[in-house]
């Protein structure tokens, strides 16, 4: 049931100003582009003015050149306890315009929806905590915590945003994190991991019509990842399924040979290259897993001294697996049963978030639960419901209360 205060503070949720915010934040094109250098400043620097006029303290920090971060904190009492509200400000590409059936950047509103890149993926998730902050700071409630919104680079490809996030020791200040990814409001307290392993194989070139004389690396590359198709397998078997993540997998996704612009039909090349996108489960571990591919690859080697298998790990982030008993789930689920008037439904993320980095590299118990339908983010016709973002921001000031406590 909901107090008093909560009642207050959720009178002040402006529901306008979120969809107009949305809207706003939807219009600036994010998405980077080959030769085209601060995408998201724009963005980043709106996000600094609305939470300047909000009173927040705020922070603007470059995580790399053009890849701002921005960092607001509603100061609370005590200070004891510290509630993040995480969103990222760079979108995917939008692909072939034409094939859109509304502007990508125009933010229209047809039929309760806000139609455009981003809207779902995660603009709007942002907007709806930036509007339950404004609504907690316009009801005159103080909280006995801190409330930090990070409006962070590059989730969409190296992470470099909340990496630096991490770097500068922000994280350290933080108690739990509410990271605000499209989930339909679902409680996603679990995620995949993930691992990007470039492999190599070097053989040694030689003559089509003579493929003795050298050693084929397409061959042998080809025979590692039907080794890893096996692999696959017996991880499926030796971890089993997750309850909401399912299965590990181990898939290619890239095969090229020769490396270099100058094959030919007839020729044998000396390399050839794969990627690996391996998804994890929570109880995988990142060096066993690198361990175990060397292994299939220094199998191969053992045949034939002239092969050699290189690897590099691209990128690596643990899964995470975030407890039904923390305090920060607690809150998102009784705020779910008393603004939503429905049982909080819990999930799990099957790709990773800026929320992967603040739980494996800073210890920061996170939940995921954002507004927009799942399966709609980087797809042609992106849209976001009005309706559940606005019932996304009442969820984030209920939660904020319970989790931070409301001083007298």
């Amino acid at each position: 049931m909901l107090t008093e205060l909560e009642q207050k503070a959720l009178s002040h949720l402006d529901e306008d100003l979120l969809v107009r915010w949305t809207q706003e934040l939807v219009r600036f094109d994010t998405v980077p582009r080959p030769g085209k250098k601060d995408v998201e400043t724009p963005a980043a620097r709106w996000i600094e003015d609305r939470c300047q006029e909000m009173g927040l303290e705020t922070h603007f920090e470059w995580a790399a050149p053009g890849r701002p971060n921005v960092i607001a904190i509603l100061h609370g009492s005590e200070g004891d306890k510290r509630l993040m509200f995480e969103g990222h400000t760079d979108v995917v590409t939008e692909g072939d315009r034409d094939a859109w059936t509304y502007d990508p950047f125009a933010a229209v509103i047809v039929d309760g929806r806000i139609y455009g890149r981003g809207a779902n993926d995660m603009k709007g998730g942002l907007a709806a905590a930036m509007a339950a902050i404004k609504a907690i700071v316009d009801s005159g409630i103080r909280l006995k915590g801190d409330i930090l919104l990070g409006a962070l680079a590059d989730e969409e490809g190296l992470m470099l945003g909340v990496k630096d996030f991490v770097r500068r020791g922000w994280a350290d200040t933080v108690t739990a994190a509410i990271i605000c990814e499209p989930e339909d409001n679902r409680l996603c307290i679990a995620q995949k991991g993930v691992m990007w392993v470039d492999v190599t194989a070097k053989g040694v070139m030689a003559h089509g019509a003579m493929p003795y004389t050298g050693v084929n690396p397409i061959t042998y590359l080809s025979r590692f990842i039907s080794s890893v198709y096996e692999m696959e397998k017996a991880y499926v078997e030796l971890y089993g399924s997750h309850e909401f993540l399912g299965t590990p997998s181990l898939s290619p996704t890239r095969f090229h040979a020769p490396l270099d612009e100058h094959g030919t039909n007839n020729v044998i090349p000396e390399t050839a290259r794969a990627i690996l996108d391996i998804r994890m489960i929570p109880g995988q571990d990142v060096e066993k897993t690198l361990q175990d591919l060397k292994d299939l690859a220094a199998q191969l080697e053992a045949e034939e001294e002239r092969l050699s298998f290189h690897m590099d790990l691209l990128d690596a982030r643990p899964p995470t697996d975030t407890p039904r008993e923390e305090p920060v789930v607690q809150a998102l689920a009784s705020a779910t049963r008393d603004v939503a008037g429905r049982e909080p439904v819990y999930g799990g993320v099957p790709g990773s978030t800026d929320g992967t980095i603040l739980a494996t590299q800073a210890g920061v118990p996170i939940v995921t639960c954002g507004p927009g339908d799942v399966y709609i983010p980087h797809h042609v016709d992106e849209y976001i419901d009005i309706d559940q973002l606005i019932e996304a921001a009442k969820l984030y000031v209920v939660a904020a209360m319970r989790y931070l406590g409301v001083a007298e």
